[in-house]
C-alpha cells in the first residue's frame, strides 16, 4: 500500500523555510538573524514555486534553504548572541538602580564573539582567501578614509575602528613595499587601482586589485544603515588581519610590525613603521637555529631551476612535513606572549633598510623600475599614493627639502624627479633647482612608468602641458579602456594597412563595367583613411577600431567625424555583401534553446510560410503559362 503525502512534509515545502519560521527556529531577534546570515555567507534564495514553498500561501515572504537554517542551530556565534543579549539587560538594569560599581564590573566581563573559525570555515585554504581580498581590501580602505565624527553629538563609527582599518592598510602596504609586489596602478573617477601579486600556496601567484578613494573630506551620508556595513567590516578586518599574519610569518617578519610614534608624528605614512625580522642567525634560520622549511623549498627549487643533476635526499619526516606546509590552512594567530617568546632578539630596522633583502622570488628588474630614482613629492600632489607606488617600485622618497626622511636623502643633490601637480613658471623651477638638474613631472608620468614596465620619456608629462591619455591596464574588464602599449599599437595599424591594400588591389581586379551608383561609393570608400576601411569590413574586430582611432587622432580628425565616416562606411560595405541563410545545424540548435510553446508556435510559423510559398509557386507557374500563349499567338 503506496504511503499518503501529507501536505508541507515534501518538495519545495521541505526544502524552504521563510524568515519568520527561522527566527522562531532560532530563537533569536531579527538583527542578530541578518548579522549572522552576514557572517556565515548565507543568503536568500529564489523558490521556482513560491506558492507551494509557502505551503500554499501567496503572501510575500524571504525564503531560506532549511538545510542552511539547520546549520546554523551548531554555530557557536548563537551562544554568543544570547550571552550578550543577557549582558545588555544586567547592564541596562545596573545604570537604572544606579550601581555604578556593578556596571562597571559588567562593562569589563563584557562577553566578545571572535570570527576566527568563520574565516577558517570559509576560506579552508589560503589561496581561496586571497581570492576573494579584494572586497576586504576596499570596504577596510573606504573605513581607514572615514571622518571620526561627521555629525556633532552622533557617533556612525568608533575611533577605534577607523584607527584599526588604518593600521591594517599601512601594513599591507608596508608588505607591498617589503616585496616589490605591486604591478600596476590606474587612476581612475572613483580613487586609485592597485594590483599586487601575492604568492599562494604551491607558489601560485594570485592577483589582488583593490580601490583606493582619494584623498579630500569624504561626506558621510545619513541614510545608511551603517550596522550592516560594520557587520561585513567585522569578518574583513578578521581575514585581512590572517592573511597579513601569513605573509609577514612567510617572510620572517614579526606581526604587526611596531610602530614609530616619533616618524607618525612627524606625518610619515607607511615609513613608520618597523620590521622586525624573526631570524637570528643565517638566513633560512628560524629563532630556534634550524632552518626553516621555506629556506629547504627555495633551495631545492634553485636547483631544479639551475637544471644540475643532483640527488637531494630528505627524510620521510621532512617529506611528511612538507606536503603538510603545503596543504596547511590558515595559520593560527599566536599570542602575545608567544611571540616575544618566539622572536630573537634581532634589531629594529625600518623597512626602507630592509627593502634591498627581499626574499621573494619575484623580485625582477621590472619590480625595482624607480630603484635608480630619489623623487621629490611637492605638498600639492598625495604623498599616501605616491610615496607607496614609488617606494614598492625601489625608488625613494622626499617630502621635505630641509628636514631628514626615513631614507637618508635630506640632501637635495639626490633628488632625480620632482613631481608637481600644478602648473609652474620657467623661473620658479629654475630657483627651486639652485644648479641641480632635475626632472620635472606630473604624478601620471609614474602611473604610466608601472603600466608600461619601463621608464618613458618625461615629454608630455612637464607641469602645466596637457598629459596624454591615461588608458587602463586592464583589457575588456568592465567599463575600462584598452592598454595603450605602442607594441600592440604599431601591429595593429599595420594590420590594418596591409588589409587595406589588399582590399584596394581586390577592387582594382574587377569589372569597370558597373554601375555609377557603385562606382560613386567605390570613389566614396578610396576617399576614407585604411585603418577606417578595414575597421568598416570588420566591425567586430576591437584591434582594427583601435587602429582606426588612432589613426583619425593622429590625423586631426574629431571623434564625432570619425564616428560618422566609420558609420558611413560600414554602412556602404554592408549594403555589398549579402548575409548568409542560417544552416540547418543552426536552425536545429535554435529549435533546441525554444521551450514547449515557443516551439510550437515556430512550427505553425514555419508551416504558413510553406503554405505561402507553395501558392506563390502556383502562381508564377500560371503566369509563365499565360505569357507562353501571349507569346505563340494563342488565345489565353
Amino acid at each position: 500500500m503506496a504511503k499518503i503525502k501529507r501536505r508541507g512534509e515534501s518538495g519545495a515545502a521541505k526544502n524552504y523555510v521563510t524568515r519568520n519560521q527561522a527566527l522562531k527556529k532560532l530563537q533569536i531577534s531579527l538583527s542578530d538573524f541578518r548579522r549572522l546570515c552576514i557572517l556565515k555567507g548565507i543568503y536568500p534564495r529564489e523558490p521556482l514555486n513560491k506558492k507551494r514553498a509557502n505551503k500554499g500561501s501567496s503572501a510575500p515572504a524571504s525564503f531560506y534553504y532549511h538545510k542552511d537554517i539547520q546549520y546554523l542551530l551548531h554555530e557557536p556565534l548563537l551562544v554568543k548572541f544570547r550571552e550578550h543579549k543577557t549582558f545588555a539587560k544586567k547592564l541596562a538594569r545596573a545604570l537604572g538602580r544606579g550601581e555604578w560599581a556593578l556596571a562597571k564590573n559588567l562593562e569589563d566581563a563584557k562577553p566578545v564573539a571572535r570570527l576566527d573559525h568563520l574565516v577558517k570555515e570559509r576560506y579552508p585554504t589560503f589561496t581561496l582567501a586571497l581570492q576573494d581580498l579584494q572586497d576586504p581590501l576596499n570596504l577596510v580602505h573606504l573605513f581607514s578614509t572615514l571622518p571620526t565624527n561627521p555629525i556633532p553629538g552622533k557617533t556612525l563609527v568608533p575611533s577605534e575602528i577607523i584607527a584599526e582599518c588604518s593600521r591594517l592598510i599601512s601594513e599591507w602596504k608596508v608588505w607591498a613595499i617589503r616585496t616589490h609586489s605591486l604591478r600596476k596602478v590606474f587612476l581612475g573617477i572613483k580613487g586609485v587601482y592597485y594590483e599586487c601579486d601575492v604568492p599562494g600556496q604551491g607558489g601560485e601567484m594570485v592577483r589582488v586589485r583593490w580601490l583606493e578613494g582619494y584623498e579630500f573630506q569624504q561626506y558621510v551620508p545619513t541614510d545608511v544603515d551603517f550596522r550592516i556595513l560594520l557587520t561585513f567590516l567585522d569578518l574583513y578586518r578578521t581575514l585581512v588581519s590572517f592573511v597579513l599574519f601569513k605573509l609577514y610569518t612567510e617572510e620572517n617578519l614579526v606581526y604587526p610590525p611596531p610602530l614609530d610614534v616619533e616618524l607618525d608624528e612627524q606625518g610619515e605614512s607607511v615609513g613608520a613603521f618597523r620590521l622586525v625580522e624573526r631570524k637570528a642567525g643565517a638566513e633560512g634560520a628560524d629563532g630556534t637555529g634550524q632552518v626553516s622549511k621555506k629556506a629547504v623549498r627555495k633551495a631545492i627549487k634553485g636547483i631544479k631551476a639551475s637544471g644540475i643533476d643532483a640527488d637531494v635526499e630528505m627524510d620521510e619526516d621532512a617529506e611528511v612535513d612538507e606536503e603538510k606546509d603545503e596543504d596547511e590552512d590558515f595559520v593560527e594567530r599566536p599570542s602575545k606572549a608567544q611571540e616575544v617568546e618566539d622572536v630573537a632578539p634581532a634589531p629594529l630596522t625600518t623597512y626602507n633598510s630592509l627593502l634591498a633583502t627581499s626574499s621573494t622570488p619575484s623580485t625582477s628588474r621590472q619590480s625595482l623600475l624607480f630603484s635608480p630614482y630619489t623623487f621629490y613629492l611637492s605638498r600639492e600632489t598625495s604623498s599616501r599614493t605616491w610615496e607607496f607606488v614609488i617606494r614598492a617600485l625601489g625608488g625613494k622618497v622626499v617630502t621635505s627639502l630641509t628636514a631628514p626622511s626615513p631614507d637618508n636623502a635630506s640632501n637635495a643633490d639626490s633628488i632625480t624627479h620632482v613631481i608637481v601637480d600644478r602648473p609652474m613658471t620657467a623661473e620658479s623651477m629654475r630657483e627651486m633647482e639652485a644648479g641641480r638638474k632635475w626632472v620635472w613631472i606630473q604624478p601620471q608620468w609614474v602611473a604610466d612608468c608601472v603600466n608600461r614596465q619601463k621608464i618613458i620619456s618625461a615629454e608630455g608629462y612637464h607641469p602645466g602641458q596637457l598629459l596624454p591619455p591615461h588608458l587602463s591596464p586592464w583589457d575588456g574588464e568592465g567599463d575600462v579602456y584598452r592598454p595603450w602599449l605602442e607594441d600592440q599599437e604599431k601591429a595593429a595599424i599595420e594590420a590594418a594597412d596591409e588589409a587595406a591594400e589588399n582590399d584596394e588591389a581586390e577592387q582594382d581586379a574587377l569589372d569597370e563595367s558597373e554601375d555609377e551608383s557603385g562606382s560613386e561609393s567605390e570613389s566614396e570608400s578610396a576617399s576614407y583613411p585604411p585603418a577606417l576601411l578595414a575597421s568598416a569590413r570588420d566591425p567586430t574586430n576591437a584591434t582594427l577600431l583601435h587602429a582606426a582611432e588612432l589613426e583619425a587622432e593622429t590625423n586631426g580628425t574629431s571623434h564625432t567625424t570619425f564616428r560618422t565616416q566609420l558609420k558611413a562606411a560600414t554602412k556602404a560595405n554592408a549594403s555589398k555583401v549579402t548575409a548568409p541563410a542560417p544552416a540547418k545545424g543552426e536552425e536545429d540548435l535554435r529549435r533546441i534553446m525554444m521551450s514547449n510553446k515557443k516551439s510550437k508556435l515556430y512550427e505553425k510559423m514555419q508551416y504558413s510560410n510553406r503554405l505561402k510559398a507553395e501558392e506563390k509557386e502556383k502562381l508564377e507557374a500560371k503566369r509563365e503559362a499565360i505569357e507562353k500563349k501571349k507569346r505563340k499567338g494563342l488565345k489565353v
